[in-house]
């Protein structure tokens, strides 16, 4: 057994020299383990675990916010990995009944993403494979500085209500890399619940994107009702289909896969844009 030092717990938590049976319940470190090539050391998930493809074939042991005991035990994972946040009452209930877990501490930034992949590879014995990773990622990221520089972004995610980021958040950070300009950048706080539409409206978005949430056939659609039934129908991005519309779990997700759906999210930016976008 190895010591590592865990900051949500303040303490040390012994973990194995080599876990071979990991349960992992949160999306981006599972995302994360089969990118290390860990895919068969992997003896559980959550049920929001859906990147790669191949972990939907995993056991689902729970949520993200609740763990199915009964599904949990007979695994026997000698090493559960959690995030904090919202996972901080499962991380307690798990210490409780014995269990071998380590938090990894959400990111807010950019390079909190990166920091991120590089504890999970420590806590499984793969640092060196995480950090090759983390630098290629990094890479990709930097080319990416200021390819939309001057864009007004309006970004929004159904989580079961309208939710947008604020400034203590990876998003915002990675958006205003990329030279964007969002309307709640100068909020102290993570996710606003319900954001302020009169802001959004006096914001006056260039381009208004979307994540739309599971179960949603037509995003199109889904994501213009949503608007309408809060008068966002109004905006000039709007009225002009400036509208870019995300799969579920895109940016949302921090896992490595986020580099690349930043990098795509610049392409239909500057799609629905169009040409000379930087005279908006």
């Amino acid at each position: 057994m190895v010591k590592l030092y865990a900051e949500a717990l303040d303490r040390y938590v012994e973990v194995p020299e080599e876990p071979r049976r990991i349960v992992s319940l949160a999306p981006a470190i599972t995302e994360t383990l089969y990118m290390l090539g860990l895919k068969d050391m992997i003896a559980g998930v959550s049920i929001y675990c859906n990147k790669p493809r191949e972990a939907r074939e995993k056991p689902r042991v729970g949520s993200y916010w609740k763990v199915l005991y009964s599904k949990l035990e007979p695994l026997n994972p000698d090493l559960i990995l959690v995030t904090t946040g919202a996972q901080l009452k499962i991380l307690g209930e798990l210490v409780e009944k014995g269990y071998t877990v380590y938090p990894i501490s959400l990111p807010v930034t950019v390079q909190g993403i990166l920091e991120y992949i590089v504890k999970v590879g420590i806590v499984v014995n793969r640092f060196k494979n995480a950090r090759r990773l983390a630098w290629d990622l990094e890479s990709r990221f930097t080319r990416l500085r200021g390819v939309l520089d001057g864009v007004k972004l309006y970004y929004e995610i159904d989580l079961g209500g309208p939710v947008a980021p604020a400034a203590h958040t990876y998003i915002v950070d990675a958006l205003e890399y990329l030279g964007v300009e969002t309307p709640f950048s100068d909020i102290r706080d993570t996710w606003l619940v319900n954001p302020d539409v009169k802001r959004v409206i006096e914001f006056n978005p260039d381009v208004v994107v979307f994540e739309a949430p599971y179960g949603v056939d037509d995003l199109l659609g889904y994501a213009m009702r949503r608007f309408r039934e809060r008068g966002l129908d109004v905006l000039e991005a709007v009225k002009r289909g400036r509208i870019v519309v995300l799969e579920p779990d895109s940016l949302a997700h921090y896992g490595p896969s986020f580099f690349e759906i930043l990098g795509e999210l610049k392409d239909k930016v500057e799609n629905v844009l169009g040409p000379g976008r930087a005279k908006l």
